[in-house]
């Protein structure tokens, strides 16, 4: 029986989320920035602007379209609450998949054309198989064992070896912080570098190089003043919440890996492997403490909400009033 947990906010997790959304921040910047560039030298001026418009907008049209219905401060907090809880619980979700494709392997044993079909379409994805060995072996600790079947065993039925199995359940929760922390800082780096670009483009078909300059401090300091205000809390909270989603997969991870769970070739053991691990999953979903720790990252999100909408305006124009004899002085000159 899995203990109660005494902590979900883990150092070494938050950093390696912090790792994943700088690294995709800052390579989604620089990839958009020489997307840009290479437009440049290919297309017209207004072509590029309307290109680079439409690609930003898109990052935030779902929480425009939801301000259609609840208001734009309703629809960031809702949005931001639901990725939030996506980040630290939807971890969980392919855990208790596994129950359904555990019942799914089993039904081909009565539906032998179905087996064929599902056979010969998991054989086809057997390299994505094996490049789960590297992370497993390299990072978690696992090690290749003897796959052999017995002529009864379940394994017969599917198109990858017990062994892909174990490391499916084990490494595939982990895509849930990834993906998250990797979409976060993608959008943020995309904003960037729109900012970034479209100042020093505008600016330098204004005023030449003093332009450019111009242009990139106009345009650095809205993005900065646009999203510190409020973004000194709500990034934070995503990525801490990304990092319960990854307690959430390690802890997975490692049970399967020290109790060497799914290796039987017996329904009913895989069947108890199976409740082993969501026993452990549901200690820590539905535990008092995930749910007062959830419950502050949404009232944290709500003052973000209510910052976004109502303080950072002012702020954005007080930072812009500071730079704007500047930026003119350049232009003029």
């Amino acid at each position: 029986m899995s203990s109660k947990p005494n902590s979900l906010i883990k150092w070494p997790a938050f950093l390696w989320c912090l790792k994943i959304f700088t690294y995709s921040a800052t390579l989604t910047a620089l990839l958009a920035l020489a997307t840009y560039a290479i437009m440049t030298m290919l297309a017209e001026p207004v072509t590029i602007n309307e290109t680079i418009e439409k690609a930003t907008s898109a990052a935030t049209s779902k929480v425009h379209r939801g301000a259609g219905y609840v208001g734009i401060n309703w629809s960031i907090f809702l949005f931001n609450s639901l990725a939030a809880l996506t980040a630290s619980a939807g971890t969980a979700i392919f855990v208790y998949l596994n129950r359904f494709l555990l019942k799914d392997i089993t039904s081909r044993r009565q539906h032998h054309n179905y087996a064929k079909i599902s056979i010969a379409m998991e054989k086809d994805l057997y390299p994505i198989y094996r490049l789960l060995e590297w992370p497993a072996e390299r990072f978690f600790g696992f090690r290749s064992f003897n796959t052999q079947s017995a002529e009864n065993s379940v394994w017969n039925y599917t198109g990858y070896s017990r062994y892909h199995f174990q490391l499916l359940t084990a490494i595939v929760p982990f895509s849930v912080p990834l993906l998250v922390a990797a979409a976060n800082g993608a959008i943020l780096g995309m904003l960037f570098a729109f900012h970034l670009f479209n100042g020093a483009f505008s600016g330098y078909h204004l005023a030449g190089i003093n332009g450019l300059v111009g242009g990139i401090v106009y345009n650095v300091t809205f993005f900065i003043s646009a999203i510190l205000p409020h973004g000194i809390i709500e990034i934070p909270v995503i990525l801490v919440s990304t990092s319960i989603g990854y307690v959430i997969a390690d802890s997975n991870c490692r049970l399967v890996r020290d109790k060497n769970l799914f290796v039987s070739d017996n329904i009913a053991d895989l069947e108890a492997d199976i409740a082993t691990e969501e026993r452990n999953t549901g200690t820590i979903l539905f535990s008092p403490l995930f749910w007062k720790i959830y419950l502050l990252f949404v009232l944290l999100l709500l003052i973000t909400a209510f910052i976004e909408t109502e303080v950072t305006p002012d702020i954005i124009t007080r930072a812009l009033s500071i730079v704007e004899p500047f930026v003119t002085s350049l232009l003029n000159s």
